[in-house]
C-alpha cells in the first residue's frame, strides 16, 4: 500500500507557499558543524546558536582546512569550564554535561577514526559515514542521540538525511491523519521518507527541505508566542 503521507506533504508545502532557503549553506568546516549540532540541542537556533558560532567564528574561523584537532587543543588550552564561559558564553548541557565538553567529544571521536576536516569524512562511502555516525558516535558519545546524529550527518555534506525535531515533529501532526511520536523509529522513518520524496519531486535535497520546513514552523511558533 502507497503511503499517503509524501502526497500530503506535497500539497502541504504547495499550499503554504514554502520554498527552499535560496541562501542555504553548509558549514566549511567540520568543527563549527559539530558545535552547530551539539548546541542546536533544546536551544533557539537564531537567539542561541547563530551568535554562539559568530563567537566561535571570530576565534577560530569557519574554513575547511579548520582541524578537528585544533578545536581539541584551542578547548583544552582553558578547560570546558573556561571554554564554556569565556569563549562561548554559553553553559546549557546535554545529558548533564557543558555542550562544549560534548562537542570536544565528537571532535575527539572524529580525529580517533582518522577524521580531521569535512573533507575526510567526505571521502567515506555512505555506509560507511552513516555507520560511524548513527551507529559509533551514538555509541560512543553521551548526549548525541539519533535526531542530532542526523543531523550532523546532513551539516558535513550528506544532505539525504533529515533532522526529525520536536519543530519537525509538530509541523508533521498538522499533515494527515496521525500523531508522530518524537523520538519513535518508525515514525522518524516515515518523515524522513516522505521529506526524500517531495525534495526529489521539487529538484533540491531533503535537508534544503528539512531546513524549509524547519524554517516555517519556527516562524509560525514565533508568531503564535508575539
Amino acid at each position: 500500500m502507497t503511503d499517503p503521507l509524501p502526497a500530503q506533504l506535497s500539497a502541504f508545502v504547495q499550499k503554504q507557499g514554502i520554498v527552499v532557503d535560496p541562501e542555504f549553506s553548509l558549514h566549511p568546516s567540520g568543527v563549527h558543524s559539530v558545535v552547530n549540532c551539539v548546541f542546536s540541542a533544546q536551544a533557539r537556533f537564531e537567539v542561541v546558536v547563530l551568535p554562539l558560532l559568530a563567537r566561535l567564528n571570530d576565534r577560530l574561523p569557519d574554513v575547511p582546512e579548520l582541524t578537528f584537532q585544533t578545536f581539541v587543543d584551542d578547548v583544552d588550552s582553558l578547560g570546558v569550564q573556561g571554554y564554556a564561559e569565556d569563549i562561548l558564553r554559553n553553559r546549557q548541557r546535554l545529558s548533564g554535561r557543558l555542550k562544549v565538553e560534548v562537542a570536544r567529544e565528537v571532535a575527539a571521536f572524529f580525529i580517533r577514526h582518522r577524521i580531521q576536516t569535512t573533507a575526510d569524512f567526505q571521502k567515506l562511502k555512505s555506509c560507511a559515514a552513516e555507520h560511524l555516525v548513527l551507529v559509533k558516535l551514538v555509541q560512543d558519545v553521551k548526549g548525541i542521540g539519533p535526531t542530532l546524529a542526523h543531523y550532523l550527518l546532513w551539516l558535513m555534506g550528506r544532505e539525504d538525511h533529515v533532522k526529525v525535531d520536536s519543530l519537525l515533529t509538530r509541523l508533521f501532526a498538522r499533515i494527515g491523519d496521525w500523531q508522530p511520536r518524537m523520538g519513535n523509529d518508525a515514525d522518524r522513518i516515515r518523515i524522513t521518507q516522505a521529506i526524500r520524496e517531495v525534495a526529489a519531486q521539487m529538484g533540491t535535497t531533503a535537508a534544503r527541505l528539512d531546513n524549509a520546513l524547519w524554517q516555517f514552523e519556527s516562524r509560525r511558533k514565533a508568531d503564535s508566542h508575539a
